[in-house]
């Protein structure tokens, strides 16, 4: 006897695409804000009742207060603009470089041979250990911590930069010499235009690991920022203002992050 032959009714999606994708959509946008709020719900309602301690874990609102007062008093509006200050310095001077030093390394064999094993070898060199050689050379203050920021964003793109330069094809090159383009001309009009959707991911990454790298440090070793306020704040026990640094430095740099993507629109489409 011959196979049974499986037949499927249509669903939504197939008899009604334009309902089926707003469906979607409203999905996706409750899902995305509702888990969080329904997380800071139960965080609050569990601290009023004392499920939760709140010595350590004070409730949401608690820590609402505690982030009004700290911007009315000045203290929060101080910590982000010296962080912010020392974190656009060391990502634009990273990335700037990274850039400059990629196109060089990709262009040239020379170059590559004089400095890429060089700089694989330092990129593998944990970062932070790197902190007190900018110390002892600059001194104490933001230019040590300006310096360990940019440093971090600078391999990376470096190395992206240099990968993205090796990668374009061999026939866009071609043609360009074809026509007669220049070195300079070949730069412009071939290798950055084909290399920028690698090099731009890879500064979109770097953003977020810019603020990880100041927090990180001004918690180690700083006398202001965002991250010397959280670690000043819980060696004192104020944990509700501690949190609410905590708060502002991701809402920083989630900001910071999509601006830097927004940005990237404008130069090179991904």
């Amino acid at each position: 006897m011959p196979p049974e032959t499986v037949r499927r009714a249509p669903g939504l999606a197939e008899l009604h695409p334009g309902r089926f994708a707003r469906r979607r959509r409203i999905a996706t946008f409750a899902l995305a804000w509702g888990t969080p709020v329904l997380l800071i719900a139960l965080w609050e309602s569990s601290a009023r009742v004392g499920r939760l301690d709140t010595r350590f874990f004070p409730a949401p609102d608690t820590i609402l207060h505690a982030g009004i007062d700290a911007f009315r008093t000045g203290v929060m509006t101080t910590a982000i603009t010296d962080t912010l200050h020392k974190l656009l310095l060391g990502y634009a001077g990273g990335v700037l470089a990274g850039i400059t030093i990629g196109l060089l390394l990709g262009m040239s064999w020379m170059a590559r041979a004089a400095l890429e094993h060089t700089l694989v070898a330092l990129y593998t060199l944990p970062k932070l250990a790197l902190f007190p050689v900018f110390l002892l050379i600059f001194g104490l203050g933001g230019l040590p911590q300006i310096m360990l920021v940019g440093v971090t964003v600078f391999f990376i793109v470096v190395l992206a930069a240099t990968t993205a330069v090796l990668s374009v094809e061999q026939g866009y090159r071609d043609a360009a010499a074809v026509f007669g383009a220049r070195r300079g001309q070949m730069l412009r009009h071939v290798i950055i235009p084909a290399a920028m959707p690698a090099v731009a991911t890879a500064i979109r990454l770097t953003a977020g690991i810019a603020i990880l790298v100041i927090v990180g440090i001004e918690m180690v070793s700083g006398d202001t920022g965002l991250g010397y306020l959280i670690f000043q704040r819980s060696q004192v026990f104020d944990p509700a203002t501690m949190y609410a640094g905590v708060i502002v430095a991701g809402l920083l740099g989630v900001s910071f992050t999509g601006l830097v993507s927004l940005s990237l629109r404008f130069v090179v489409r991904t």
